[in-house]
């Protein structure tokens, strides 16, 4: 092999290295935020925020979240990359990029028309993703020609693990009406402390449904609707959610962080009772 089309195979592998490892990096740091309750540094406002994308509903796969399917992908590209001696690798890195990429162009389709946010970090992968395959593209081409009859198969599949996707997503939407079960919480005073700046509020209001809307509820971030960062004072709210039972204003007893529905009810002295 002439030295100097060596030395653009050794380049472009560095450069899918060195991608492949600001991937991993994006992707357990979407992770770590996911799963710790942890403000991201981009949660700019209501529109450009990857809190607001990492909390949704979209944010998930029966449990398991999108970043951890994106951490895979920057990991098996980083291990082919590493491992393999062949030229014929850049092929199998494009193969892999276009399957995984049209699905990751699904989740941006969501954030802009529906989650109607933008996680920056997000996007930054995407764009990474873009390089790889570009790069493993010019490489491939100099090896074999990469011609619409081998794209296609991969095309087709990419769209429908997308359709897949979301109506995996969707039919895991909480379609339950839980509007006795608040009715309940209410009658038996409980009040759900939040902060619009909390994961775990957003994840406790998915589990309930449309119906949390109809929950006794009190904003404590000064920045949310109808703040009331005072009574959250008073209240000596340290951490959302927090749910407090009170009688005439006297508290009787509160429990903090992330509640399971049954939990919830058995702390507010309220059957679950899931009607359809």
């Amino acid at each position: 092999m002439p030295a100097e089309k060596k030395h653009h195979y050794s380049f472009v592998k560095i450069f899918i290295v060195i991608l492949s490892l600001i991937g991993v990096g994006i992707m357990s740091y979407l992770t770590y935020i996911h799963y710790t309750n942890t403000r991201s540094f981009c949660d700019l406002s209501e529109t450009v925020s990857c809190d607001v994308v990492t909390t949704s509903i979209y944010s998930e796969i029966f449990g398991v979240p999108i970043s951890i399917m994106g951490l895979g992908y920057f990991l098996t590209v980083l291990l082919i990359i590493l491992l393999s001696k062949s030229k014929k690798v850049f092929q199998l890195i494009f193969f892999l990029t276009i399957l995984m990429l049209i699905p990751s162009l699904y989740f941006s389709i969501l954030e802009i028309f529906v989650i109607k946010a933008v996680c920056i970090l997000c996007e930054a992968s995407k764009t990474l993703m873009i390089l790889i395959l570009l790069s493993s593209f010019f490489a491939a081409r100099k090896i074999t020609p990469v011609t619409f009859r081998i794209l296609a198969p991969l095309i087709i599949t990419g769209v429908v693990m997308s359709f897949v996707i979301y109506f995996m997503q969707t039919g895991s939407v909480v379609k339950k009406d839980y509007s006795s079960f608040v009715a309940c919480l209410n009658k038996n005073g409980v009040v759900y402390y939040k902060s619009v700046k909390c994961n775990n509020c957003k994840r406790q209001e998915k589990l309930l449904g449309e119906a949390y809307k109809k929950l006794n509820s009190v904003e404590c971030h000064p920045e949310g609707p109808n703040p009331k960062p005072e009574l959250c004072l008073e209240k000596k709210i340290s951490k959302t959610p927090t749910f407090i039972i009170e009688k005439n204003g006297v508290e009787g007893k509160r429990v903090e962080g992330l509640q399971p529905l049954e939990k919830l009810g058995a702390f507010g002295g309220c059957p679950l009772e899931e009607k359809k």
